[in-house]
C-alpha cells in the first residue's frame, strides 16, 4: 500500500505543478538590453502571473511575456505602450531624424493566442 501512496502523492504533486503553471503564473529569467534599465541585462528573474491576462487586467505600462511570432520557440519580455484602438506616435528613424507617425493599435489574430 506504501507504493501506491508515494505514487498518489507524486501524481497529485505533479497536477498541482501544471495547474499553478498554466492558470497561476510561473518563473521566467529573462537576458538582453532591451528592456532596460527595468531588467538587468545579464538576467532578471521574474515571477509571471497568469490571471490578469485571463481578466483582461492589461494596460500600458504592464511588462508582458509572450511567444515570438517570428521565432516560437523564443519567449519575449517587452512593456505595452497601448492597448486595441489606442494611437501611438512615434520617431521613425530617431538616428537620421525625427519624423514621427502615428499609427491606431489592432489587435492582430496572432496576438490574442500570445496573451491568453
Amino acid at each position: 500500500m506504501g507504493e501506491w501512496s508515494s505514487f498518489t502523492a507524486v501524481v497529485r504533486g505533479l497536477c498541482l505543478l501544471y495547474v499553478t503553471n498554466k492558470y497561476l503564473g510561473t518563473v521566467a529569467i529573462t537576458y538582453g538590453p532591451s528592456m532596460l534599465p527595468t531588467l538587468n541585462v545579464t538576467g532578471s528573474i521574474l515571477l509571471v502571473e497568469r490571471i490578469s491576462t485571463r481578466t483582461g487586467k492589461r494596460r500600458p505600462g504592464d511588462v508582458v511575456i509572450f511567444r515570438s511570432p517570428e521565432t516560437p520557440r523564443k519567449i519575449v519580455c517587452k512593456r505595452l505602450i497601448g492597448l486595441e484602438g489606442d494611437q501611438i506616435t512615434y520617431v521613425v528613424d530617431p538616428q537620421s531624424g525625427d519624423r514621427c507617425e502615428t499609427i491606431v493599435l489592432l489587435l492582430a489574430r496572432f496576438l490574442k493566442g500570445m496573451f491568453g
